[in-house]
């Protein structure tokens, strides 16, 4: 993934006030019927069983062999419904896989990417302007989820951070988007686009399918068994790699931050060097106004992942000199 240019201007807002973009494409995949828990309960790497309907939790499905095949936000809807939220790129995919087990299972599963709409709404002042827009907020909880009526539409306002700040998705219609940016803004959010809440993200050190995870990526090398993984659910597809990571092993690469020189021109696919020898790649970088320098996210070996650690970046305008950061940043 390349880096995004962005303002400043735009970036800082969404650390002192509140913006709102519309997500388009999100992923969108509903799973019903009586056993739909537990059909996913036993492909997924967190406890799907144990929701309740309102709350909902970060997961990730593996491969036999331990590695992503996808990660995702799990809603619990009713006592009989489940929806999945993805990146774009992964619901054709998702829907494929999981579309093979659901003939052994007494649930159903449809596509409701196309009928979706997605706006997010983020920022320290997020909360304030759904109260002054008469929104309902969610529970405290990661992926806490409720239904409200805004902009003359059924809305379900999901509590998920997107670049390390408070903030709501709001799922409705197609048709719906344009009319809560309208709302927002109205109320004091800065309408922006999707790059802003890509470079608050990097800014903060969270992964994102597409730039640091994929298919090549164990769980554990994102740090993901922090919020994705249960380790007392039970058996899952890909989980004895998962246990005997945590019971006998180590990964032998980790996501990190790497903190360069602001304005310098580091990028993703940049090879990272201790010394001459290479030790990693770059992911994703981007610009920071709030650290004073450019944030890279970067794949290291175990060994060289220490804070502080000195490393060089190999960039098209020359080598860059940064410092290992633990992710994901704080303020």
């Amino acid at each position: 993934m390349s880096t995004i240019p962005d303002s400043s201007d735009r970036t800082a807002l969404l650390r002192t006030g509140a913006v709102v973009a519309v997500l388009a494409g999100r992923g969108s995949l509903s799973l019903k019927g009586p056993d739909c828990a537990e059909l996913l309960h036993g492909l997924l790497t967190n406890d799907v069983k144990g929701l309740r309907p309102g709350s909902g939790c970060h997961a990730a499905f593996l491969t036999p062999k331990g590695k992503l095949r996808a990660e995702m936000a799990v809603l619990r809807l009713t006592a009989e419904e489940l929806l999945l939220d993805c990146e774009p790129s992964l619901a054709a995919p998702l829907l494929a896989a999981l579309s093979g087990y659901v003939p052994f299972s007494r649930s159903t599963m449809e596509d409701r990417t196309a009928t979706t709409g997605v706006v997010h709404l983020e920022g320290p002042a997020s909360a304030g302007i759904l109260a002054s827009a008469g929104i309902a907020e969610p529970a405290a909880a990661p992926f806490s989820h409720l239904s409200a009526e805004a902009a003359g539409a059924t809305v379900r306002v999901v509590r998920v951070s997107r670049s390390g700040e408070e903030g709501f998705d709001l799922q409705s219609g197609p048709d719906t988007p344009d009319r809560l940016l309208a709302l927002f803004s109205g109320l004091g959010a800065a309408a922006v686009g999707p790059e802003t809440l890509e470079a608050g993200r990097i800014e903060a050190g969270l992964p994102r399918w597409g730039a640091e995870l994929d298919e090549t990526v164990l769980p554990n090398e994102a740090w993901l068994e922090r919020t994705a993984i249960s380790y007392t659910k039970g058996c899952y597809l890909g989980q004895e790699t998962v246990a005997r990571l945590k019971t006998y092993g180590h990964v032998n690469r980790h996501l990190v931050a790497i903190l360069l020189p602001h304005g310098c021109a580091v990028a993703a696919g940049d090879v990272v060097r201790a010394g001459e020898e290479k030790v990693g790649r770059v992911t994703s970088a981007v610009d920071s106004a709030l650290r004073g320098c450019r944030v890279a996210l970067a794949y290291v070996r175990r060994e060289h992942e220490t804070q502080g650690t000195p490393l060089i970046v190999d960039s098209p305008s020359g080598p860059a000199e940064g410092i290992v950061a633990a992710i994901p940043l704080g303020r």
